[in-house]
């Protein structure tokens, strides 16, 4: 990605985590699986005993905040984000944890660690903002220990397809299809491991069983909202419709017998060298 780029993507949506917190809030609420996403994450990634351990992206620290009781004393954590905004939300949350944990500002294509650092690399759910996926996965793949593992979740294409729907049934101009299908031609679940190949010798796909049940229109309504900007400041939803928007949800609804079903198709590729 471009410098331009990435700081178009920093100020557009994550300077802070308000948007990101908008879109954690929809699926944390009207998940139909219980289980919480972060909790599963962890499940995938957990060894015993030490570890040194990098999370590339991290936003607003949400994995370990989620999994502060579960992840041994011994564990070194760095939490690195490319945006200032969401890394000071992300110490906000966990430094009153008192767990070892730091945080530093790093770019994915660059990463400024020495070779064979660390024992776990996990980008969750932030390949599809990196523009030479290729490059980071070599850094990767440098910082990481022979015996190491890197994590990598993401979507697959019809995720979330029926919200696609009722957007462009609202608003055919929207650019919600441009938006997410940028992310999810990047690096999603059908095209993600034949990239990792490339890199890793031993790719495995594990899914995670979801989809939402909404019952808030508002929740929806702001979702959407903080789509805006995703991609080179392209408008999913003019904010100037957000009350329009929220009636037709609502009337979705009420045809609905009171809430809408929204599928997922999420998931997270484990690779070994």
């Amino acid at each position: 990605m471009t410098a331009e780029g990435k700081q178009q993507l920093k100020q557009n949506q994550y300077a802070n985590s308000w948007k990101f917190n908008a879109r954690i809030y929809l699926h944390q609420t009207f998940g139909t699986n219980k289980y919480p996403w972060p909790l599963w994450v962890f499940d995938q990634l957990y060894q015993a005993g030490s570890a040194k351990v990098l999370e590339l992206g991290g936003g607003n620290g949400l994995l370990w905040m989620a999994n502060a009781y579960r992840f041994p004393e011994q564990w070194d954590i760095t939490v690195t984000d490319i945006s200032l905004g969401m890394l000071q939300d992300a110490e906000k949350n966990i430094a009153p944890l008192g767990k070892n944990v730091r945080f530093e500002v790093a770019d994915a294509e660059e990463i400024q660690y020495s070779d064979e650092t660390f024992d776990i690399v996990i980008a969750n759910h932030m390949l599809y903002h990196v523009e030479n996926r290729k490059k980071a996965l070599l850094e990767i793949k440098r910082v990481l220990k022979p015996t190491g593992t890197f994590y990598a979740s993401t979507v697959g294409g019809r995720n979330m397809i029926e919200l696609k729907e009722m957007i462009l049934e609202f608003d055919p101009s929207s650019k919600y299809g441009k938006t997410l299908g940028m992310l999810e031609s990047r690096f999603s679940l059908d095209n993600g491991k034949e990239q990792l190949l490339e890199v890793f010798g031993d790719v495995r796909l594990v899914m995670y069983d979801d989809s939402l049940s909404v019952t808030d229109s508002d929740a929806i309504v702001q979702y959407v909202l903080s789509l805006n900007g995703m991609d080179s400041g392209q408008t999913v939803l003019d904010p100037n419709r957000a009350e329009e928007f929220r009636q037709f949800i609502d009337t979705k609804m009420a045809q609905s017998c009171g809430k809408l079903h929204i599928s997922k198709g999420s998931g997270i590729f484990i690779c070994k060298l």
